[in-house]
């Protein structure tokens, strides 16, 4: 479905009928499942989100990622079908007589307090309590002992993302990209305007807990034996872990259990819904899609 940029919401509708419109009714005690893949650079993939979620309703597993282009920032393409296709989302939907599972996770924890974005346009925080997002950011890590310029902010930023409280007590992750000069931050997904936040942190060893987390969730999901499962791990997960990430894809594997087929792809953000909730887009995150046999 698309363009993506034009209207993204709608793309996501459009996407989940015509990926659903290719299997039949689905009849009572089978479980379905949706794996949203939007262009995350060229519109916003929230709404993608919410437009799926809109045409899917309820009682539907979520998962998939954002499709990026090695960080460029620029351009990027989805193949389906045996095309390829650039602006567009792409949504592939399946059923199955078994449950199916999804964990999702990321192992972020607050390290400032609750804040309020005062001020916010798309994917940047402008205001945070009246003040530019920058002063906000290098108040809270003074106050543990940090002291943090612009110059600092994007490796400081690597590991001290946004988080969005949800009402289950969980947080949605946001990843700063850059300060700007007026102190505003930018961010892989949308702020939402008057939302509360609070800055997150997060060690290697929280990430490789919140991956094994993620599959082990994702397993229990599917109480029966595992054809085999999906992974969508945020890349830039993988640029804190470095060749650690050989770790991560272990603690996927122990948790899924031995012999179990593993794919997966690191992606531009992630689309799962935490405690059972509704889908969301999350930066920072693992997603785990668990298949019965």
């Amino acid at each position: 479905g698309g363009p993506v940029s034009e209207d993204p919401r709608a793309a996501g509708r459009t996407a989940v009928a015509r990926a659903v419109g290719q299997l039949p009714p689905l009849p009572p005690g089978r479980r379905r499942a949706l794996i949203v893949l939007p262009d995350a650079l060229s519109g916003d993939p929230t709404e993608v989100v919410r437009g799926a979620q809109q045409e899917a309703g309820a009682g539907v597993g979520w998962a998939g990622g954002g499709a990026g282009n090695n960080l460029r920032f620029v351009k990027t393409a989805q193949f389906t079908r045996g095309q390829a296709y650039r602006d567009q989302v792409v949504v592939i939907a399946f059923d199955a007589q078994e449950p199916i599972g999804v964990g999702i996770q990321h192992g972020w924890y607050p390290y400032g307090p609750p804040t309020q974005v005062t001020k916010a346009r798309g994917t940047t925080a402008i205001e945070l309590d009246y003040e530019s997002a920058f002063d906000v950011y290098r108040r809270t890590a003074s106050s543990r002992g940090v002291e943090l310029d612009m110059r600092d902010f994007t490796r400081f930023a690597m590991t001290h993302p946004l988080g969005i409280p949800q009402a289950s007590g969980e947080f949605v992750i946001r990843d700063p990209i850059s300060v700007e000069s007026d102190g505003s931050i930018r961010y892989v997904a949308e702020i939402p305007d008057g939302s509360l936040v609070r800055v997150m942190e997060g060690a290697r060893a929280d990430l490789l807990d919140a991956a094994a987390g993620a599959a082990a969730m994702a397993r229990k999901g599917t109480p029966g034996p595992l054809g085999g499962a999906v992974v969508f791990d945020c890349v830039s997960r993988y640029l804190i872990l470095g060749e650690g990430v050989r770790d991560e894809l272990l603690r996927f594997q122990d948790a899924l259990g031995e012999g179990v087929p593993v794919v997966g792809c690191l992606t531009l953000g992630e689309v799962g819904a935490l405690g059972g909730g509704v889908p969301q887009f999350h930066n920072k995150t693992a997603v785990v899609l668990a298949f019965p046999a």
